[in-house]
């Protein structure tokens, strides 16, 4: 159902994405796709992106809050982002600081032991990692609505854009197919686990992949 309303959403916005793209939006993943053999397209779009992306956006999305996992796939998103212009910087910028508070506070849970009673002090030194994952807990819609944003933002770099404020504003309608997709993507892993939300981004790209290979 999730794959059927997925699609079928991300069809629908596809006419409210080209036209906000004729403000001086010019896809240019299509082009690198074609260049490249169809065996390299199949891998990197029903493989590679899908593994990568899920990674980054949707691993650290767990009731209980995970620094480690929170700062390695921070780590990944900026790494595969930080090239980005436009709105993709402020997504870059994001997960440097998520790199950073998550970071510091796991490595501070790994020296002063997470077993230990004094770890979870209020004066201690595990009180500001303890007031993290009690906010984590109480507001799981943060994490959740920062991760369909920003799997939709970074999407802004398969086009060759000049920023201006005309397209700066259509911006999230010109990605708003992925931000469809990420929120689909995002329900499977937090109903189904993130092996599910992973089968279901490869099967979109790979139904999408299809029609466009046939076509072309």
């Amino acid at each position: 159902m999730l794959f059927v309303i997925g699609l079928g959403g991300s069809i629908a916005l596809l006419a409210v994405s080209l036209l906000a793209a004729r403000t001086g939006y010019v896809n240019t993943l299509e082009t690198e796709l074609l260049d490249r053999p169809l065996v390299e397209q199949l891998l990197l779009v029903v493989l590679l992106a899908p593994l990568i992306e899920e990674l980054v956006f949707r691993l650290a999305l767990t009731a209980r809050l995970r620094l480690g996992v929170l700062a390695i796939t921070g780590a990944l998103g900026l790494l595969n982002f930080a090239g980005g212009d436009g709105p993709v910087i402020v997504v870059a910028a994001a997960f440097a600081l998520i790199v950073l508070l998550s970071g510091a506070l796991w490595i501070q849970s790994l020296v002063i032991g997470v077993g230990r009673p004094d770890a979870s002090s209020e004066t201690g030194p595990g009180a500001w990692r303890d007031s993290v994952a009690r906010w984590w807990e109480a507001h799981p819609q943060w994490p959740v609505w920062f991760s369909v944003a920003a799997f939709g933002v970074v999407h802004l770099a398969n086009y060759d854009v000049s920023w201006t404020v005309a397209t700066i504003v259509v911006a999230p309608l010109v990605v708003s197919p992925q931000i469809w997709l990420g929120l689909m993507f995002t329900i499977a892993r937090v109903r189904y686990g993130w092996w599910a939300g992973l089968v279901l981004h490869a099967f979109h790209n790979l139904a999408v992949w299809s029609v466009t290979s046939a076509l072309g």
